[in-house]
């Protein structure tokens, strides 16, 4: 294969460029932000897209390599496969999916939709592996990936062993595991086998659960039948004890039934005094809507009553300025407002004297508990006694009787000790004090009996005043407007006439359904006695609620059927009626217990059974299981078995060609070093042990120079692309700066290398180091120099 010429529309920050490539070695040289590394991912991302997207700019080269000025991504390579000529072109969008790649056979002039990442069927490498290969980098090698390197291992194996690419001891080997991850998983818990198995463990957990329940359901099943013969027992007992019960009882009611009787009939008399002309009787609501009547009834009364005084007042105002009295003066009527003045003063004067006396008995009251508690200095009785015993005793003593006159001398200070003590009530401040407070009490009596006589007085002047006023005011034109307010009130009174005549037409239509209607007052007489019947109606219905309770709710008919059938002459009462009654409550009793046990039993049994499953249906899933899981553990102790020899049988194969890429690589690695290292060991992983000449043992690669190091990578490389292509048209090798960390002499070399290795492939170096550019040229390579 060979890559004539790429064309770069806009890529990064290359526009409209074009780059023609030459057979053999090709080095391109080109100072640093020239676009080597950018024309190397353009080749890149043309056969293999942008791979994974990264958070990092620097991993997420799709981003990287977008035109800041977003001019569309694209361009096109021209290139020869198979004897063939092509040209792939592509439009780079936001991802490989939405990219639009065409592949134009230039020979035979045709075009075609082609994946993102056609370099998978014209390489026949998937891109770490392509990575890993033919396209080399700077540094060393590139991360390790399983996948990749599992990939080249299959490719070498394949191909030094049965010669087909597609066979794959890694797909294989993939395949098996997967096969038995699918029933045992690492975890013991996601595979096929692993589920089987814990389903098993489960389902004799639920047999074992589902035996116990069992046992305990036919034990709480013997347990229900005990309880229905007891409660059977009980409940043909309780009808025995009932019945006998039941016709004592009905004999010791006898009482009750005449009194529910009485009550019942008194209740019909007073239901015929209170039954309306439609056979309904009177109720509440025919209560309310009688009194609201009357109700609309008085209050138009009183406004005809106010109405009627309002024409009075104006009837005497008239008449007193058609007539008024001599005494009409304006002087008249100034000399009774001084009166009025004064009488006003005299009556607050008055006031204030009630108040101050008021209080003043308000303080003497609450010191009369004071008063009543109050004692005496000493009780003057005990003391006199105590002196008279002491004067007793000094007579005695003069008469020589010691004894008596030492007792009596005790005695007597006993009393006067106790006079001082024992202190009697005085009732001298009380008495001082309830006649203070009654003296108090005539007082305020007298004050408020002056302040009604000044209230008369007030009344009378301002009555008075008020006519003279209303003589002294009465104009013509005011006479003449009472007058007409006069007949507009006398209108008024007609209406409100009318409207009461209106409104008595409801009430005696409703009043009439109870009885005839006289007149307004009868009716209002008759409401009070038709709200006593009420209630008293009320009252027997209470009374024969409590004695139906207590008969537990018999009828009337029954009742009296009772009454009848009981023969009072020959009551024969059980003296132990209590005690049937006693047995008859316990019994009852008991039997709620029963029943309650039962559905509590019954209830548990149901409930413990709603989720249970089948017995034989659990075993019958057991066995079907443990097959199950004993047919798939002999599969997997097969895949076990098989991986094994797979193994074994790709270790003789990786021997085969390991071989052939440790010498290959070990060739090409000592012509690099001019014979200084002269062998290779390289690991599945593709980790590489060099071998020094003449020193015994290997050297990981680490502990080489950075120069060392690179060569023996770049074998690797050429070994792997060499290899790999053997059986079929050679590949591309692109190498970005592989050269950068050689000396003169390595550099030289490998150059000179590079071009004998580019006589069968098309070598393609990018550089940034002028030195090796013009070594190049002088080894013959073409060179290509960036910027000119």
């Amino acid at each position: 294969m060979k890559i004539n010429s790429l064309y770069i529309h806009a890529f990064g920050g290359l526009k409209n460029f074009t780059l023609d490539l030459s057979e053999g070695l090709t080095v391109i040289c080109g100072d640093n932000e020239m676009g080597k590394s950018t024309i190397m991912t353009f080749i890149k991302m043309m056969f293999y897209g942008s791979g994974r997207a990264g958070g990092q700019l620097s991993k997420n080269i799709r981003q990287k390599y977008t035109p800041w000025d977003t001019t569309q991504m694209a361009g096109s390579i021209d290139f020869e496969h198979n004897g063939k000529s092509y040209r792939l072109e592509k439009e780079f969008r936001s991802s490989n999916s939405t990219d639009k790649a065409t592949l134009c056979d230039l020979g035979l002039g045709t075009r075609q939709a082609v994946s993102g990442d056609i370099g998978n069927s014209i390489f026949g490498l998937s891109l770490p592996a392509f990575e890993r290969s033919v396209f080399i980098g700077q540094l060393g090698f590139p991360e390790k990936d399983a996948a990749a390197e599992g990939e080249l291992n299959s490719k070498l194996s394949n191909l030094t062993s049965t010669g087909e690419e597609g066979i794959s001891y890694e797909a294989v080997n993939k395949r098996l595991e997967k096969a038995k991850l699918s029933l045992m998983s690492k975890s013991g818990r996601a595979g096929e086998y692993d589920k089987n198995l814990k389903l098993l463990a489960e389902t004799e957990a639920k047999i074992e659960k589902t035996e116990a329940l069992k046992a305990s359901v036919n034990d709480k099943k013997a347990y229900i039948k005990t309880l229905e013969a007891e409660a059977l027992r009980l409940s043909q007992k309780a009808a025995e004890l009932k019945e006998r019960i039941s016709g004592e009882q009905d004999v010791r009611n006898a009482e009750k039934l005449k009194t529910l009787l009485e009550l019942k009939n008194r209740l019909d008399e007073f239901n015929e005094n209170l039954k309306l002309s439609d056979g309904s009787l009177i109720d509440e609501m025919y209560l309310r809507k009688l009194k609201f009547c009357i109700s609309r009834v008085d209050a138009l009364n009183d406004k005809i009553a106010a109405k009627l005084n309002e024409i009075d007042l104006l009837n005497k105002s008239i008449e007193a300025g058609l007539n008024p009295p001599e005494d009409a003066t304006k002087e008249n009527a100034q000399e009774l407002e001084t009166k009025i003045a004064q009488k006003e003063q005299s009556k607050q004067q008055n006031a204030d004297k009630i108040s101050a006396a008021t209080t003043e008995l308000e303080g003497l009251e609450v010191k009369l508990p004071e008063a009543i508690a109050a004692k005496k200095k000493f009780s003057p009785l005990l003391v006199l006694g105590g002196g008279v015993l002491l004067l007793v005793a000094v007579v005695t003593v003069i008469s020589s009787l010691i004894i008596p006159a030492a007792a009596l001398a005790v005695l007597g200070l006993i009393g006067l000790i106790l006079g001082f003590i024992l202190k009697p009530s005085d009732p001298n401040p009380k008495i001082a004090l309830e006649q203070k407070i009654s003296a108090q009490k005539t007082l305020l009596a007298d004050l408020k009996v002056k302040s009604s006589e000044i209230g008369a007085e007030l009344s009378a002047l301002s009555s008075k005043l008020d006519a003279i006023n209303t003589a002294l005011s009465s104009s013509a034109a005011v006479i003449e407007k009472q007058k007409q307010l006069s007949e507009e009130c006398k209108a008024e009174l007609e209406t409100l006439k009318k409207e009461k005549e209106a409104e008595l037409l409801p009430l005696n239509e409703l009043f009439s359904k109870y009885r005839p209607a006289t007149d307004f007052d009868t009716i209002v007489k008759s409401l009070d006695e038709i709200s006593e019947k009420t209630e008293k109606q009320k009252e027997i219905k209470q009374q024969l609620s409590f004695v139906l309770k207590d008969l537990n709710g018999i009828s009337y008919e029954d009742a009296q059927k009772k009454l009848e059938t009981i023969n009072e002459k020959e009551l024969n009462l059980d003296d132990n009626f209590d005690e049937l009654k006693k047995e008859y409550d316990e019994a009852l009793e008991r039997l709620s217990e029963l029943k309650s046990l039962i559905a509590t039993n019954l209830a548990e049994i149901k409930s413990a059974m709603a989720g249970a499953e089948d017995i034989e249906t659990l075993k019958k899933r057991a066995e079907e299981l443990k097959t199950k899981t004993a047919s798939q553990k002999e599969f997997c102790d097969a895949l076990d078995i098989a991986t094994a020899a797979l193994t074994d049988s790709f270790a003789e194969v990786r021997r085969s060609y390991g071989s052939v890429l440790e010498k290959k690589a070990g060739d090409l690695f000592k012509a690099l070093t001019n014979g200084k290292w002269d062998g290779m060991s390289i690991s599945k992983s593709l980790d590489i042990n060099v071998n020094e000449k003449d020193n015994f043992g290997s050297r990981e690669i680490d502990y080489l120079s950075s120069g060392t190091a690179d060569q023996a990578y770049l074998s690797l490389r050429l070994a792997l692309a060499e290899l790999i292509c053997k059986e079929n048209e050679s590949l591309p090798l692109f190498l970005d700066d592989a050269l950068t960390q050689y000396d003169d002499r390595r550099t030289k070399a490998a150059l000179g290398f590079l071009k004998d290795y580019a006589k069968n492939t098309q070598v393609v170096l990018f550089t940034c180091h002028s030195y090796i550019c013009e070594t190049a040229k002088e080894l013959g390579a073409d060179t290509i120099t960036l910027g000119e």
